[in-house]
């Protein structure tokens, strides 16, 4: 069965996010690179005016129950993806994507789920992970909100009063969270979270939530139209994955200075332009081939996010720059999709 769309943006609307990493890598590999997810998370949650309640790190992946400012959910998390892997290859000497190109995103009624969300993500490391927090190698917010750790940019004081009925005292707040939160949540709450409602995998509220934010976004909930997709989310994680994993390509197997050149050229903004510089030509066909064989995107619709007229990315075109990477690089195109090996010395021998 097709992935749903992603849902046009809500202003101001709560989610709760779950971001993973790619086969074979890790967030996170030691207290350092732990604090750094947690200052980059903090700077761009700030520079979004959005607001963290509930969260969970460890080292394959990362839940986020937050409230969105005005901008777009997909302005943080890929704003937060992309430099958090740019620090992390540099850091590593490594290439390649380090989140996996679809994340979990669900819109919730936080009146109802915000409490139960924020329970679920803080017991995630019990529930489903009990091999991802070796060595201390995760962070939760379940200690900020029992008052153990102090940090201003965790917004807890909805979630308390929520459970307090709008009490203010701290003492009696931080009581109600243990009497709630030292116990499991509820198995249903888990799978909601995990799956979303019935009638909208994308939503989690009452009927009259999943309605007016059907009407609000454009888009009919699922029991009144066919699951349909909209290439309007996915189209710039596909392309980012592509030019992040064929510059890898390049420096690990190309000459350095045709690798040099090429990973100065393919860059988001020269590929969304109508420069026919090599190896752009390839890398929009490369893309585009992804797009309409996984039903992301028509033709016609990744043309004109590509800014290049249909005969750029037609059949014969596709083919032809499908066989001159393999010429190239010597493997199949699906290695774009796949995370690639740090390379051993040597290696780039041609």
């Amino acid at each position: 069965m097709p992935r749903l769309a992603r849902l046009p943006p809500v202003k101001y609307g709560w989610y709760y996010v779950f971001l993973r990493s790619v086969a074979n890598r890790k967030i996170v590999t030691s207290r350092a690179e732990l604090e750094s997810v947690l200052k980059l998370l903090r700077v761009t949650l700030r520079q979004r005016e959005a607001r963290l309640h509930a969260g969970y790190i460890a080292e394959h992946e990362v839940h986020l129950a937050l409230q969105a400012g005005e901008g777009r959910l997909s302005d943080i998390t890929g704003s937060f993806q992309h430099e958090y892997a740019r620090i992390f290859n540099r850091t590593h000497h490594e290439h390649g994507s380090l989140f996996r190109l679809h994340h979990h995103e669900l819109l919730i009624q936080h009146q109802k789920y915000l409490v139960p969300l924020a329970h679920y993500i803080h017991w995630i490391r019990r529930l489903e992970a009990p091999h991802d927090h070796q060595d201390g190698l995760w962070w939760s917010s379940d200690s900020i909100y029992r008052g153990s750790k102090k940090q201003d940019w965790i917004t807890t004081n909805v979630v308390l009063r929520m459970l307090t009925r709008g009490a203010y005292s701290r003492e009696v707040q931080e009581e109600a969270y243990r009497k709630l939160f030292d116990r499991p949540p509820q198995p249903s709450d888990c799978r909601l979270f995990r799956h979303g409602s019935a009638r909208d995998p994308r939503i989690l509220g009452d009927d009259k939530f999943i309605d007016d934010n059907s009407r609000k976004t454009g888009r009919r909930s699922l029991d009144q139209a066919g699951r349909v997709r909209d290439s309007e989310g996915d189209i710039p994680g596909v392309v980012t994955q592509v030019i992040e994993q064929f510059n890898a390509l390049c420096e690990q197997r190309l000459l350095r200075v045709q690798s040099a050149a090429w990973r100065h050229i393919v860059q988001f903004e020269n590929l969304r332009s109508r420069s026919r510089k090599r190896p752009l030509p390839m890398v929009r066909a490369l893309s585009v081939s992804y797009l309409i064989e996984h039903t992301i995107a028509t033709p016609t619709q990744a043309a004109r996010f590509l800014g290049c007229g249909p005969r750029s990315v037609s059949a014969q075109r596709r083919r032809f720059y499908a066989t001159r990477f393999r010429e190239i690089f010597s493997a199949g195109t699906e290695i774009l999709f796949c995370p690639l090996i740090k390379p051993r010395a040597g290696d780039r021998s041609r």
